[in-house]
């Protein structure tokens, strides 16, 4: 399913169609899979040796589920060690997304890095959708259909004594394999980018004792940024640490690393979005 999402199609000279997800349940298109697909077409037009290291997006709309993306692609820079990229997704004349991209050779340099948090291992967590079904009122039914091809588990500390100060969700991810790797190594970083899109924002909510897709609360991502430290292991499990440290005017601030089973930090990311509760109308009579 995700390799196939990443598998664009050539159509001109730095333009691509990306395909839409079949059988999607959701209102409108993922963000994480617009987000990714314009990375990827950024990706075809670099050399593959020479990786993504960061991503920005802007969503300017929702997409259409059922409907194909097209993305493109402008050379803002060829360098020595980096180059540049500007992506536009459209469905039709409409835009959906603004994507910048930097590809930079690899080198050596100063580093450091915050370690992991400690959580329960994944095989001692349970799957998203049993939590749902637990602590919310919400249907998880979403959950088992749309993600099926993610094994995704919650860990639960969180939502059981959440802190009034700062959301935080965490959870175990196994990445499915991504296709080919050797030919286009971009596809694991693509594949992170997809991934660090989900529930990301719903961590603004968790102060607040609302979970994802409480219906009064619409959800939309204005930006996304998305940093690549380090290639993730094709069908090993990541951790995804997501915080919010603050929520106001209707809008949600969330962060996020995502981890390698041995602690290795792979992507940090940073998302700002509206979580805006709608009002009950008035009754009339």
């Amino acid at each position: 399913m995700l390799d196939a999402l990443l598998t664009l199609t050539e159509v001109g000279p730095d333009s691509f169609t990306g395909e839409p997800r079949p059988g999607s349940r959701l209102p409108k298109t993922f963000g994480g899979q617009s987000f990714a697909q314009a990375l990827a077409a950024a990706c075809s037009t670099v050399d593959p040796a020479r990786p993504p290291v960061s991503a920005q997006g802007l969503f300017l709309s929702a997409g259409d589920t059922e409907g194909r993306i097209g993305f493109d692609v402008e050379r803002v820079r060829d360098g020595r060690s980096m180059d540049m990229r500007a992506v536009q997704a459209h469905q039709g004349h409409r835009q959906i997304l603004r994507l910048t991209a930097a590809f930079q050779d690899p080198v050596d340099g100063f580093a450091h890095a915050v370690p992991a948090p400690q959580v329960p291992a994944p095989q001692d967590t349970r799957p998203i959708a049993d939590v749902m079904e637990q602590y919310s009122s919400l249907d998880a039914s979403g959950w088992r259909t749309e993600w099926a091809f993610l094994d995704l588990r919650y860990v639960e500390g969180n939502l059981i004594d959440p802190s009034p100060d700062e959301g935080r969700q965490q959870m175990w991810l196994r990445l499915p394999e991504a296709g080919e790797t050797r030919a286009q190594p971009w596809r694991l970083r693509c594949a992170l980018a997809y991934v660090s899109d989900l529930g990301l924002l719903a961590a603004s909510l968790v102060p607040h004792g609302r979970m994802l897709g409480a219906p009064d609360i619409p959800r939309a991502t204005l930006t996304h940024s998305v940093h690549f430290h380090a290639d993730p292991e094709p069908g090993g499990w990541i951790l995804i640490d997501q915080r919010s440290r603050w929520a106001g005017g209707g809008r949600g601030l969330s962060e996020s690393t995502l981890y390698s089973e041995d602690g290795t930090p792979l992507v940090s990311c940073v998302q700002d979005g509206l979580i805006r509760q709608r009002k009950p109308r008035p009754q009339s009579g």
